[in-house]
């Protein structure tokens, strides 16, 4: 097995720039769920934070922990909201998100019947 090449004292800090950069945008991310946010705390453009996630399968899997852990938390908030008497709407969406079977709206019905276009002038022209 090929031993890696060491890699020279400038590779090495961008490496560590990187892997801080990378932890400052989850941890952003993890409490605020917002990208844009994240990469201006990491200092990083949009397009580099989708790079990473789209090369680095770990990063990619911290991201999306990081975006269930705020979804989590606004959960929560939502859930304190609903059942304080706060916002009948956040309980209806929290009911047809956990409960979608009982409390989303269906609709089954039929339809029967006939339609009649009428085109004036057009006939003519045929």
């Amino acid at each position: 097995m090929a031993k890696k090449p060491a890699l020279t004292k400038a590779a090495a800090k961008r490496e560590q720039d990187k892997a801080r950069a990378k932890q400052r945008f989850l941890n952003v991310l993890r409490v605020s769920c917002n990208v844009a946010g994240a990469c201006r705390s990491a200092k990083i453009g949009r397009r580099t934070a989708y790079d990473w996630r789209a090369a680095d399968e770990e990063f990619a899997l911290a991201w999306k922990d990081a975006e269930e852990e705020a979804a989590d938390a606004l959960e929560q908030v939502a859930w304190k909201r609903a059942t304080e008497g706060q916002s009948d709407r956040l309980m209806e969406i929290l009911l047809k998100g956990h409960r979608p079977e009982r409390y989303v709206e269906k609709f089954k019905g039929e339809l029967t019947g006939a339609i009649t276009i009428k085109i004036e002038g057009a006939a003519a022209d045929l």
